[in-house]
């Protein structure tokens, strides 16, 4: 019987799997399916590039047709999956197809999360999670003149990203965060207060500490109170509250989830037999932390994915154990972000005002991780420190002419 690893998503977990499998020298059949009809794109384009040109980047394909066809991994595309059979290893497809399995890889990712006064599809009203979304955000930003008022909700990655191609569309641009800071989740202060700062000197208002109360449609637009009282007489309306694991394929398959995802092993391993799960839609274990997590980061997608695979084809044997990172460009800013941004104590290197600088995040007296703005060559020498957890005196790190990586 011919059957293959099945692949379910299109996005950068599934696809390095994909390409990850072959790696290994597998040699079966593999089928990657998504539900999109767009062969697998790269999703860090889509509050940038995307967003700000008229065609499409030449670097939003993750993989171009040849790759695909040269490793014989037949995509499927346009198609959603809608039940697995675990016990008879098969699946069955939006289309009427049932496909059987010999293994089985879940990378379904996440979905915005939904704002319930505010949700998909109401005029106006945007969240940034596919290219369909990117194209219809970027064609009403373009419609609308300079003197028309974008609300952001939500000060994470994507709400910031947007609010930075905003503003050179010539948007007002008011963005409502819950939260005491922006990146309150996966930045440290020293950084949150240094990006707040720039979208400041461009025209962004950030407001922390504020919710929204009430939304009235207002002309072809909308009429918000905010939670402090105030009001704003806005034109569109970007979404960005967070993620939602798709894991409801496996849980209605009877496979074990928890709110935070798929739950897997540190091999990737689900409850059921041949079935796994890989990138933001796994709760997975990481055996450099001694427990489950989950993360929404492209760097993690493309790692877990690769992991996975080789375990699914018994070529890896041990516990997946890297190390959270990810980055954003937001104007002239290109931050870069490795191991955990939430220290005990923090220590710069280098001058905040001059746009370019380290933050060595500390854990007691070890570095636990490192953030650049501007600096990625020092990012590239500070990636051993972090992974080694090295001690050095904070006046070494802090002094420009100190060399805190001979400690590596």
């Amino acid at each position: 019987m011919d059957r293959p690893i099945v692949i379910i998503g299109g996005g950068v977990a599934g696809v390095s799997a994909a390409e990850s499998l072959r790696d290994g020298k597998y040699a079966g059949r593999i089928m990657l399916l998504s539900n999109e009809a767009a062969r697998p794109y790269d999703r860090p384009p889509l509050s940038k590039e995307v967003l700000r040109a008229d065609e499409l980047p030449a670097n939003i394909w993750l993989r171009d047709e040849d790759f695909y066809r040269g490793r014989g991994i037949e995509l499927m595309l346009g198609v959603q999956a809608v039940s697995i059979d675990a016990e008879g290893h098969s699946v069955a497809l939006s289309d009427g197809r049932c496909l059987d399995y010999e293994k089985l890889l879940l990378a379904t990712g996440s979905r915005a999360r939904v704002f319930d006064a505010l949700p998909p599809g109401a005029p106006h009203v945007h969240y940034l999670r596919t290219l369909e979304d990117a194209r219809a955000l970027r064609q009403e930003m373009t419609e609308f003149d300079g003197r028309r008022h974008l609300l952001v909700i939500g000060a994470g990655i994507i709400g910031l990203e947007v609010s930075a191609v905003a503003r050179t569309f010539g948007l007002e641009v008011t963005v409502i965060e819950p939260g005491t800071r922006p990146l309150g989740r996966s930045a440290s202060p020293i950084l949150s207060a240094f990006l707040a700062k720039a979208h400041a000197g461009k025209g962004v208002d950030i407001r922390c500490g504020i919710g929204l109360s009430t939304v009235e449609p207002l002309g072809e637009g909308y009429r918000v109170t905010l939670s402090d009282g105030s009001t704003l007489d806005v034109a569109l309306v970007l979404v960005g509250i967070g993620a939602v694991p798709n894991l409801e394929l496996a849980r209605d398959a009877g496979i074990e989830t928890q709110p935070e995802g798929i739950v897997v092993d540190g091999l990737g391993h689900t409850s059921a037999p041949d079935v796994y799960a890989a990138g933001e839609v796994a709760f997975h274990f990481n055996q450099r932390f001694g427990g489950h997590r989950r993360e929404e980061t492209w760097q993690h997608a493309a790692d877990h994915g690769v992991h996975v695979a080789q375990c699914m084809i018994g070529a890896c044997e041990h516990a997946y154990t890297a190390t959270m990172s990810y980055w954003t460009d937001q104007y002239d800013c290109s931050v870069q972000v490795f191991g955990n941004p939430h220290g005990t104590s923090e220590v710069i290197r280098g001058d905040c005002a001059s746009g370019s600088f380290s933050i060595f995040h500390l854990d007691q007296s070890s570095i636990c991780g490192v953030t650049t703005v501007n600096a990625s060559r020092e990012m590239r020498k500070s990636r051993p420190l972090v992974l080694r957890g090295a001690v050095i005196p904070g006046e070494v790190i802090a002094d420009p002419a100190g060399d805190p990586w001979q400690y590596s």
